[in-house]
Formats: C-alpha cells, sequence, structure tokens
C-alpha cells in the first residue's frame, strides 16, 4: 500500500485520485497514519446510496470538490472532521477520503486474511447471500 507524508501531499486532489487505480493511498503526519484515499470500486462496499445522510453526505462533499477543484490533498485531510469526503468525477463517487482513527485500521486494511473475508462475502452476496440488515434481524438486532 502506497503512503505519503502530508508534508509533501501538495498536488490537488484530483491527482492523487487519478493515480489511484485499485490501491489505496495513506496518508501520514511524521510517519503515523492520519487518513486513507480509497478508491470506491463498487458502491456495494460503502452503503452509500441506500442512506440518506449517505447521499447528503455525497452531495456536499462533490459540491465542496467544484469549488475547491485545486485544493491539495493535504488541505482535504486537514479538513476532514468525522465525516469521510467523497470525491467525484461527473457528479459520480469515485473516491473517499476518510480519517483513521487507529493504527490497526490501516492493519486491517493491509491484512490479507481480511481482504480475503471481503471477497468471499461480495463473492457470497452476489450469489444471493443475506444482506447485513437481513442478518441484523436475524440476530435481533433490528
Amino acid at each position: 500500500m502506497r503512503s505519503v507524508e502530508i508534508t509533501e501531499a501538495t498536488a490537488s486532489l484530483r491527482t492523487y485520485i487519478q493515480s489511484l487505480g485499485r490501491e489505496p493511498l495513506i496518508v501520514s503526519i511524521k510517519g503515523i497514519p492520519v487518513a486513507l484515499l480509497a478508491p470506491i470500486v463498487d458502491l456495494e462496499t460503502l452503503p452509500l446510496e441506500t442512506e440518506a445522510k449517505s447521499l447528503s453526505l455525497i452531495k456536499k462533499s462533490l459540491a465542496r470538490q467544484q469549488s475547491d477543484a485545486e485544493a491539495s490533498l493535504a488541505d482535504y485531510v486537514k479538513s476532514l472532521g468525522r465525516e469521510p469526503a467523497i470525491a467525484g468525477f461527473e457528479g459520480k463517487p469515485i473516491a473517499v477520503l476518510v480519517a483513521i482513527a487507529d493504527v490497526e485500521s490501516v492493519s486491517l486494511i493491509q491484512n490479507p486474511r481480511f481482504q480475503e473475508i471481503i471477497n468471499q462475502s461480495r463473492q457470497q452476496k452476489s450469489k444471493g447471500g443475506f444482506s447485513s440488515e437481513e442478518v441484523r434481524k436475524q440476530l435481533g438486532l433490528l
């Protein structure tokens, strides 16, 4: 996984998104991960299109991106709050920038076993498996 120091993240957010491919980018301060810029490969990995709060976040983030088109990645990271920032192209979400609460989050993202579990879950879902909402209902969590 690639990383960049915040002091070196002076290019525009758009530049970093274009270089992402399918591999996330970690932004760090003095070697400590503080944010993650990740491509949105398929919207099933993020419950963006079904939640009103997520749709509102997408609209707000895309509007900000248009007004701050040349803002650097470092500027975006410094202005991150608890909500992620969604970056888009032609009005469609293509990447998400999130603050990293702790180093364990990064470790989990980089863990090959975790990635394998995620891939298996996607395959099961595509074969007609249970949605997360169905599982919550069955467990009495809804």
